[in-house]
């Protein structure tokens, strides 16, 4: 007959650690690319959307004045 060995408690442990250890990496690989796609790709869109959104209610303002002038005018 075979004897089963058990690994000591201290390989245990050790699988133990390096098992969290792997997953903690993951995690952090995970929030890096989070990070780098809001870096590269989400806030200079957004930073695209807000000078547009500036330009056009600047002209609205521009276009605005113009008008309230125009009626001015002709009163």
């Amino acid at each position: 007959p075979t004897k089963v060995t058990f690994p000591e408690p201290e390989l245990i442990v050790v699988a133990e650690v390096e098992t969290s250890m792997r997953r903690l990496l993951e995690e952090i690989d995970k929030t890096k690319r989070r990070v780098n796609a809001l870096e590269f790709e989400v806030i200079p869109k957004l930073t695209k959307i807000k000078a547009f959104i500036q330009l056009r209610l600047e002209e609205q303002e521009r276009e605005s004045i113009f008008r309230s002038k125009r009626i001015k005018k002709k009163r």
